[in-house]
């Protein structure tokens, strides 16, 4: 389940379906079908546009569901698209915008409402005339097909974690003995959730990823490697959980301002980085598929790392990784623009945006995904 680190995003001005770019390189020979049987081997390869709410702004897809479902936002608004259709997300009084941050294999979709200083964790299916307000929440981030979801409040100035079951609260998510919650992003279908948290001690900081068991009234554990006292510059940021409880992030050593996927395996006593895509300084993982252990994100630079100088860095660029191996590109919208990955599913759909040719980043579906994946 999941959703996306924030960027900035326009939209589209139509929708439009395109094959892959005939001047994109070639797919890898070593992309194959990991569909588990979901028959992604009639799939054809292309890179969907998906269309745009009316007005000024930027479109992401963020989740993908059943039957082409896809969800994020459009124009700053809360929106989702059935195929490339656009829908725009009913905004209650007072709210002037938000996204959907995911949705899971049942339609239900939840996500934040923002208004006037303030912000609401929201669920919603299509087509219904109103958002179901989620109670003190005030941002959601995922659901599973349980149709339960987690979120956080502000209370007092502190971020406390939430899960909901359907619209009532069901737990706190309290963070471990010594933390202070930083993040809540995501559940899988056990009930396992992930975020994040920083630790302090007299004079000391630091920061930890953190998974919750699926049992209420349990502390959140500190996913390995952290660095307990004394190193402030490594920041771990988990975004997705598989069914099997997988972990996927971005470990942020900020004082070189290079980020590397990340991956912690149950018993989570380990955390692994299977690398960066080609000759890419800095990159993040952003989402797993529920069961077939694909991972997405964004390959990018770092400003200390380098290249030198930073002006000849390549635009950002979507990526994937299949669980093993090493991580490859997804082809761009066009030759120089600029590409986010923030979604992937079972049947190799990965959602993200791409910016085109007249520097708009539009809400993408790349389709049948390791297939026209490629190593730079």
């Amino acid at each position: 389940m999941r959703r996306p680190i924030r960027a900035a995003v326009a939209v589209v001005a139509a929708a439009f379906l395109t094959p892959l770019l005939a001047a994109g390189p070639a797919p890898a020979s070593s992309a194959r079908s990991t569909d588990g049987g979901r028959g992604t081997t009639d799939c054809r390869p292309a890179l969907q546009v998906l269309a745009s709410l009316p007005g000024s702004g930027g479109s992401q897809v963020q989740g993908l569901g059943p039957n082409a479902l896809a969800v994020g936002a459009s124009r700053g608004l809360p929106a989702y698209w059935t195929g490339v259709r656009v829908h725009r997300v009913p905004l209650p009084a007072g709210f002037t915008g938000g996204e959907v941050a995911a949705v899971n294999a049942k339609g239900l979709m939840v996500g934040t409402l923002h208004g006037a200083g303030s912000t609401a964790a929201f669920s919603y299916r299509a087509g219904a005339r109103t958002v179901t307000l989620l109670p003190e929440g005030a941002h959601a981030a995922d659901v599973n097909d349980r149709g339960l979801i987690v979120g956080d409040a502000v209370k007092g100035g502190s971020l406390l974690g939430l899960e909901w079951d359907g619209a009532r609260i069901h737990r706190w998510l309290a963070p471990p003995a010594g933390y202070t919650l930083t993040s809540v992003t995501a559940l899988n279908n056990a009930g396992q959730i992930a975020g994040s948290g920083e630790g302090a001690k007299d004079d000391e900081s630091w920061s930890a990823g953190l998974v919750w068991s699926a049992r209420s009234g349990e502390a959140a554990v500190p996913l390995q490697r952290y660095w307990p006292a004394g190193v402030p510059y490594d920041v771990w940021y988990p975004r997705d959980i598989d069914r099997a409880g997988r972990i996927v992030g971005t470990h942020d050593f900020t004082r070189l301002d290079t980020r590397t996927p990340t991956q912690w395996l149950p018993p989570y006593t380990t955390e692994s980085e299977p690398g960066l895509l080609g000759k890419r300084t800095s990159g993040t993982f952003e989402a797993i598929s529920p069961t077939t252990r694909v991972s997405v994100g964004t390959a990018l630079d770092s400003h200390v790392v380098g290249p030198f100088p930073p002006e000849t860095a390549p635009p950002e660029q979507a990526q994937i990784w299949p669980g093993t191996g090493p991580l490859l590109a997804l082809p761009r919208l066009v030759p120089k623009g600029a590409s986010q990955a923030y979604a992937v599913s079972d049947d190799q759909r990965v959602g993200g945006s791409a910016v085109d040719a007249g520097s708009t980043p539009r809400a993408v579906v790349w389709t049948c995904a390791l297939r026209q994946a490629y190593r730079p």
